[in-house]
């Protein structure tokens, strides 16, 4: 992790800059030298290597505190510049870092080009393929497809990719395949080659060449360049499978398949990889045409149960009975991976065959898993040849209890205030870490558990298998340390404390040890919420993140001001904020959210410090019952804030919202009091917000006494991609004019957002992908795939009246799913014959719920 920790002592170097930069050049160009270093080198084993990471991290560990904490220090006693003493200390600990530095890169240049000391895992050899030893489970399918695939009749050069994560059975796939009799009579000739992430070109050549019976002696001398063009020549004629397992990355694969000959005879490759973008078209078949991707999938509990008693007892259907119950409850567990299940059934095979023996392993599987090293070996490599930026985010992963939906939303927002990534000439920092997020899933360590509406990433988590890989990485890096009540061995000298349990903040023993540790960036409160009131240290003069969303203040914490470092802060509170909440004027995500919300019609919102204004930092602020005060002097602005959640209607003016000139996403929230009709003349404004992407509109109490606006031209933003109104009672009429919006691509209806038992469309949606129609009183629908050229997911909830989906809208091309929860009985039977009418080659997806989300047969 020495390539974070450069990143993140750069990023504060270069805030430096322009106060002292004499002092800190220096460190500056020897920090950036080094940093380029570390992005050539990728994955190594060396130890001394190792070790010289290390001596790194800790160099910059040790500058980083030494600068940030004399950036406290003069901004709590006010004072403008260095004195004597801190500007000699700073010059010292620079002197030190550059020292550090030279002898490290002289070190390093030299290690960087010594052989590998353990090559054992991941190095490339040729492949001698001796045949399935094994029986093989839940693949059947997938060897019906993929040999359909090898053994049509078209005789287009053919690549099918199988791709998954580690240990989901892609090489047991490509071997049955590879293996098979029906296979072997086809063709004439095949090979099969494993590659790897450090494979030697000249190897893979000969060792296909080899395997296609051709003698080989007198091309060991050959350049790579010569060898390349013999495998072509002496391919060109021939008909072939030939398989590439476990491939890393699109120039690999590029280079692969660009010496393999593509002569219209039938002749296939296959090729294995953990990696999504690997197995995406070849550039030279860059239309799709002649390229089939084959996602692998998890077993299910059946298989999984069959492939724990294989491995265990030797017969998938032979084991003692009373090993049933908690057997079951172990493959479950084991969440579908094959490698996990033959990692368990390995360990019970040596085991006590005893139900308690059991049931105590069911409890224990993600110990067992990570405690055994063939399995560690092979899920190891997933993060070991992870680029540089990205390990980081992976590790970091694990400050999230395993198993629980983490909203990327969340993971983006403290990737981007934690100091390991840095935006780019193209991107801003969202968008970098987002990307990053959307790589670790292309690479099959992150699981998608929701998408959003729109199509990208709603919540997600590290794959649990990979959970015990990334707290011992955590530790030994001090990258962050997960408190427990008794072992908190190695907390010293710890970047970020994680808490998956408040309750422990209530042992006082807990409290001070964590208190010692000066050098804490992060507290992360991310267990589950606690509704009690709880000791939280705060004495961490360096933090930069607080994130205690689960734990309730029942005061402000006054503490928290004096913490100027902060990027973030996020907590539960129903109170005030104070005014010296601008002391933290470094803050770039500021959450408050309550725990009890009371309406009443006499007490009106209450509104932020007016010091709000001076934090100019702010790029996400969500403050839920409280409003931006009216700026009190001209040139009141807030120029970074892009997201802005909570506020009231009284906060939709020019005066406010025209201070907030970068804002995208706006979310308004409407209390209504009883009997009392509602103006909705905030909606006057909002139409001129042109950098506004995102926008939702919510009356929490409706009554429906709203008064409409009076003109229905531009109510709302020209660049809206996502709209979600609920509560406001608009007619059906009202709808004409979202549907001008030209970039709108997501729709959400809710809680009577439209009322009227009848709409009838005359207009068109062009871009409109997502919508939900959810609590209404709608009964008759009237549209076509016409009026929704672009829908492909189309969702209901409780709609108790309305009687069928409109029978055209079925005739798009893009629709793909159409969702209904707790809708009337006729509304899903005319879903379910859409379906139906649909051609095999254009499925229709139609899932019916419950409230609870369970699945409706």
């Amino acid at each position: 992790m020495a390539y974070a920790a450069l990143v993140s002592l750069k990023l504060i170097i270069e805030r430096l800059l322009k106060s002292c930069p004499g002092i800190i050049d220096l460190a500056y160009e020897n920090v950036k030298s080094l940093q380029e270093l570390f992005t050539l080198e990728d994955g190594s084993n060396n130890a001394r290597v190792k070790a010289v990471e290390r001596e790194i991290r800790e160099a910059a560990y040790r500058l980083e505190d030494v600068l940030e904490s004399h950036v406290s220090t003069h901004f709590l006693s006010q004072s403008q510049t260095l004195d004597g003493d801190l500007a000699l200390e700073v010059k010292e600990e620079i002197s030190f870092f550059t020292e550090t530095v030279k002898k490290i890169k002289e070190q390093l240049s030299s290690l960087l080009q010594q052989p590998e000391e353990d090559d054992a895992v991941g190095s490339c050899r040729r492949y001698h393929f001796e045949g399935n030893k094994s029986k093989i489970f839940g693949l059947d399918h997938d060897l019906v497809e993929i040999k359909d695939l090898l053994l049509n009749n078209t005789t287009k050069h053919l690549v099918v990719p199988i791709v998954g994560m580690a240990g989901i059975g892609k090489t047991t796939l490509a071997k049955a395949v590879y293996g098979d009799p029906d296979i072997v009579s086809h063709y004439e000739c095949r090979a099969f080659v494993l590659v790897g992430p450090e494979y030697v070109w000249r190897d893979i050549v000969l060792g296909i060449l080899a395997q296609m019976d051709l003698e080989i002696n007198e091309m060991h001398a050959q350049g790579e360049g010569r060898l390349g063009l013999e495998l072509r020549i002496r391919l060109f004629h021939r008909r072939y499978p030939i398989v590439l397992d476990d491939i890393w990355d699109e120039k690999t694969r590029d280079i692969l398949c660009n010496y393999l000959p593509e002569t219209k005879n039938g002749s296939r490759i296959i090729l294995t990889t953990r990696i999504e973008k690997v197995a995406q078209p070849h550039r030279t078949t860059a239309d799709g045409h002649g390229h089939k991707v084959h996602q692998m999938r998890f077993l299910n509990d059946k298989e999984s149960w069959h492939l724990l008693c294989y491995k265990v007892f030797g017969e998938e259907k032979l084991y003692p009975p009373h090993l049933e119950t908690a057997g079951k409850k172990i493959a479950k567990k084991c969440k579908g991976l094959p490698l996990t299940i033959i990692s368990v059934a390995k360990h019970l095979f040596e085991a006590k065959k005893t139900p308690e023996y059991w049931e105590m392993v069911a409890n224990k599987v993600h110990s067992i898993i990570g405690a055994d090293k063939e399995t560690s070996k092979v899920l190891f490599l997933s993060y070991k040849y992870l680029a540089p930026h990205l390990k980081a985010c992976f590790v970091y992963m694990g400050v999230f209890p395993h198993d629980h939906d983490v909203p990327a939303s969340d993971i983006v927002k403290l990737w981007c205030t934690e100091g390991f990534l840095e935006s780019s000439q193209t991107k801003n920092l969202e968008d970098v870490a987002m990307k990053c997020l959307e790589d670790l899933v292309s690479r099959n360590v992150v699981e998608i558990r929701k998408r959003s509406s729109s199509g990208g990433i709603k919540t997600c988590n590290i794959y649990s298998v990979f959970w015990h890989i990334c707290i011992a990485e955590a530790q030994k890096d001090k990258f962050f340390h997960i408190i427990e009540k008794d072992d908190n061995h190695g907390i010293e000298s710890q970047r970020r404390l994680c808490i998956h349990n408040n309750v422990l903040y209530g042992i006082k023993d807990v409290r001070n040890l964590m208190t010692s540790i000066s050098s804490v960036r992060s507290i992360l409160c991310t267990g589950p919420n606690h509704q009690y009131p709880t000791p939280i240290c705060l004495g961490f003069s360096l933090l930069r993140v607080l994130d205690a969303l689960t734990i309730r203040f029942y005061r402000f914490p006054s503490e928290v001001v004096k913490l100027v470092q902060l990027k973030y802060l996020a907590f539960t509170y129903n109170g005030k904020l104070q005014h010296t909440i601008s002391n933290l004027c470094n803050l770039q995500y500021l959450i408050v959210r309550q725990y009890l919300s009371i309406l009443t019609s006499k007490a009106g919102r209450p509104d932020l410090p007016k010091e709000i204004w001076n934090m100019r930092e702010l790029k996400h602020l969500e403050v839920m019952g409280s409003d931006i005060p009216h700026p009190s002097y001209d040139d009141a602005l807030l120029p970074n804030l892009c997201t802005l959640l909570g506020i009231s209607a009284r906060n939709c003016t020019k005066e406010i919202l025209g201070r907030i000139p970068n804002l995208k996403k706006l979310g308004i929230q409407i209390e209504l009091a009883p009997d009392v009709a509602e103006t909705l003349c905030w909606f006057d404004y909002l139409a001129s917000l042109l950098q506004l992407e995102s926008l939702k509109c919510s009356i929490v109490n409706p009554n429906f006494q709203v008064v409409l606006p009076t003109s229905r031209a531009q109510i709302f933003p020209p660049g809206l991609k996502k709209l979600t109104l609920s509560g406001l009672g608009f007619p059906w009429e009202y709808m004409k004019t979202i549907a001008q919006l030209p970039n709108l691509k997501v729709l959400k209806l809710q809680c009577y957002a439209f009322r009227g038992p009848v709409w009838e469309i005359d207009y068109v949606f062009l871009k409109l992908r997502f919508l939900l129609i959810e609590d209404t009183d709608l009964e008759i629908w009237d549209a076509s795939d016409f009026n929704f050229r672009s829908l492909e997911c189309l969702i209901f909830r409780h709609c108790y009246k309305l009687q069928e989906v409109p029978e055209d809208i079925g005739d798009s091309g893009f629709l793909e799913m159409i969702e209904l929860v707790d809708c009337s009985p006729s509304l899903v039977a005319s879903a379910e014959q859409l379906a139906k009418d649909r051609p095999k080659s254009r499925k229709l997806e139609v899932v019916v719920k419950s409230s609870d989300g369970k699945l409706k047969s």
